[in-house]
Formats: structure tokens, sequence, C-alpha cells
């Protein structure tokens, strides 16, 4: 590849960052809606005295004269306010709203304080926002590596619980019971950091497998460390073969796996997890048994592993997705030297060059406050042919992904 390509995928890659960016920002403005027309009336101080004082200050920034604080939406119309608070939204939110302090104490009764068991001293019914994972505990620009969840306070502990709600709750209503389940017996195992970036990198390649569902019977769990990417996999596609490997397998990976088979539900007459299966290897054993219906994975895989698992998948032109923690730079760009970027910059670079020289066709990122290595760069050789009416033009190009929400468990 030459130079001035890898540029283009650097640039490429910084705007599907920044893409991501004003992905997030418009579904703001989408929840509190810019500007007003002059003439209408702000709420008054005896309707605002309910909100908190940052509410009150964006309602002033941006002209907001009505806001619905279950739902945390702002309007300037009376209009728009009325149709939301009779809409069905607002009443399942409202719903939830009432059942969701006794939900947290069923789903997790020992993340409670004795002292401060007291439902107004968390807040467990605020819909959970992106912007929270930076009010966790961090270490220079992200989430402590060593904080576990009993280590967070009792708030901390409630939004958590609200995360896993709020990300899950519709199929996986159960995932809050099992996380509370290895609090007991494994906590040493319930970091954080890692608990937030394997679940919001599942919800991403989860959703890119779903995509490609009926092609897609083995899914491998490369490097896996834990395991719980793995776990997490084989749980939602129990109908499918899923493959932990990793050089030593380690206990946190029993006691994750453990938890879910003891709290988790069944499918059908199978057992939680009865499709998982671990195996204490080398990633470059599975070139002989990848096939054209496998989907490779590699989660903060180092160097040479990302590039080997994208050459094993692609060589038969199986699915597969990385995580890169590091990027060998004399790996690419004929060895060229690079210098003078940052740490966070020569990462994006690297990601777009491994991206660009790979063909992927997904490029994605997580929070920046979870970890400083958030990309997720996924591909696939796969050609989706449909008729189109038109002789010699009935093969389309591969699609790129729009990332939708979660099917049911029964996939």
């Amino acid at each position: 590849m030459l130079a001035s390509d890898s540029c283009v995928a650097f640039a490429l890659l910084n705007l599907l960052l920044l893409g991501t960016k004003i992905e997030c920002a418009h579904s703001f403005a989408t929840i509190v809606p810019e500007g007003r027309s002059d003439g209408h009336a702000q709420l008054s101080e005896v309707d605002r005295s309910h909100l908190p004082q940052h509410v009150k200050d964006s309602l002033d920034e941006y002209g907001y004269a009505y806001y619905c604080k279950a739902c945390a939406v702002g309007f300037s119309k009376e209009k728009n306010y009325r149709q939301h608070v009779a809409g069905r939204k607002h009443h399942q939110i409202q719903a939830e709203e009432a059942t969701a302090w006794q939900d947290f104490v069923a789903d997790c009764p020992t993340w409670l304080d004795d002292e401060q068991a007291v439902q107004g001293n968390v807040d467990v019914k605020k819909q959970w926002r992106e912007s929270e994972f930076a009010a966790f505990p961090h270490d220079h620009s992200c989430i402590q590596t060593s904080l576990t969840v009993l280590d967070l306070s009792l708030m901390q502990r409630a939004r958590f619980w609200r995360y896993l709600r709020d990300s899950f709750g519709r199929h996986f209503a159960e995932l809050p019971q099992i996380f509370h389940h290895m609090s007991l017996h494994s906590p040493q195992y319930l970091r954080v950091k890692e608990l937030f970036e394997t679940c919001e990198a599942f919800k991403l390649i989860g959703d890119i497998i779903a995509k490609d569902d009926e092609s897609i019977d083995c899914i491998y769990d490369l490097a896996c460390g834990h395991g719980l990417l793995g776990i997490l996999l084989a749980y939602r596609f129990p109908r499918k073969r899923v493959i932990c490997m990793d050089l030593v397998e380690r206990e946190s990976h029993h006691a994750f796996q453990s938890a879910f088979v003891e709290v988790g539900e069944s499918c059908g007459s199978k057992r939680p997890l009865s499709n998982l299966e671990y195996r204490v290897a080398d990633l470059m054993s599975v070139d002989s048994d990848v096939t054209r219906s496998s989907f490779l994975i590699a989660l903060h895989a180092c160097n040479e592993a990302n590039k080997n698992v994208a050459d094993i998948a692609r060589s038969v032109g199986a699915g597969w997705a990385v995580m890169p923690c590091c990027i060998r730079s004399g790996m690419y760009l004929n060895g060229a030297s690079v210098l003078g970027f940052s740490s966070e910059d020569r990462y994006k670079f690297f990601c777009g060059v491994f991206a660009e020289t790979n063909d992927a066709n997904v490029v994605r990122t997580i929070s920046r406050d979870i970890t400083a290595r958030p990309i997720i760069i996924s591909g696939w050789n796969r050609v989706i042919e449909e008729p189109s009416g038109k002789e010699g033009n009935d093969t389309l190009p591969p699609r790129l992904l729009k990332m939708g929400g979660m099917p049911p468990l029964n996939q």
C-alpha cells in the first residue's frame, strides 16, 4: 500500500470517528431540541423547582420552554411537550420508573449499603447516558484498570445497574443478577473498565454477527483473556458454536462461566453455555479449522495477532473483528518510520492503515472514557447477490452495516 493510501485511510478513520461523535451529539440534540421562537415563555421558577441546577442552566442556554424530567427531553413549544407527555414512550418510561428501585433491590441486594439503603439516596430511575462513563473514577484519561464493582460508591453501583438495564434489559434482563452473583463469589474479577469495555464491544460485534446470522455457525474469541466476550456471544447465540482460545486458561473465565450457568436462562432444553468451548492454544492453530462460516474476534490483541486474525479470516472469506491494543509500525508502510505523533494520534493512524490494508467494512469506536484504545475494526469478504433486473449487474458490493437493536436470544 502506498503512503498516500495510508494518509487517506487515516483521514477516513478520523472522519469515521468524528462521525461517531457527531452521531452522539445529534442524538443528544434530538433529545433536547435546539432553539425556540421568541414569545414562548420559559417555565416558571415554581415549575423548575424539581430540576437540578445543570438542567435549569441547559434550559436557559438552549431556550427550552418545557421539560420532561422522566425522559430528559426539552421542548420549545407547548404543543410538542403535550404530545410527548401523551405518547406511549413517555408512559412506558414512567412505568419503568415506578418499578426501578424495586428491580434494583431485587437484582442486586448486596450492592446496597445498610446505612444508605434508602430509595432517595440513589438514582436508579434516570435513563443511562453515554456521558456517564466520565463520572466513574479515572486513571489519567480512562476508567481505573483495577477498580471493581464493589469499590464503587453506592450511587455508582446503582448507575452501573442502570447501564446494564438500559443496554441489555429487553433480552438480557437477568444480566445484573449474573454480575451480582459474581460479586458474591468472585468479586475480584468484576473490574469495571473490563466490564464496560467488553459489554460495549459485545453490543457492536454481536450486531455485526446478527446481520449475517444465517451464514455464521462458529465464533472464535481469540487471545480471549477472561473470555467474557465469548461467553456473552455464546449466551446470545445459543445455536452457534463459540470457541474461546488463549495460551493460558484463566480462573476468571471459569468464574464468569459458572455465574452464567447458575443464574442465566436456558434456551429450550439447552443449559446456558452448552455451546461454549475453551481451548488452550496459540491463535494460529485455528488456521486449519476456520471456514467461510466462521467469525474471528480478537479484543486488545497486540501487534502481529491482529494481522494474523484478519489474514486467517480473509483467506477463506470468513468474518472478523479486532480491537487493536497496539500495531507495530514496521509491519506496514514498507517499514517506514512514523515519528512526531502523540500516542493517541499514532494509534488512530495505524488503525486507519490496518483498516485500509485489510479491506475493513466497519470501523466503530466505544467511549474514550472507557479505554485509550477504543477502536473496533471489522470486515468480511462475502458478496451479497441480489437480482437487479439488469444483465451483468446482479452482484452488489459488500454492505456497510448500520448498527441495529439487539434481536431476541433465539438466534
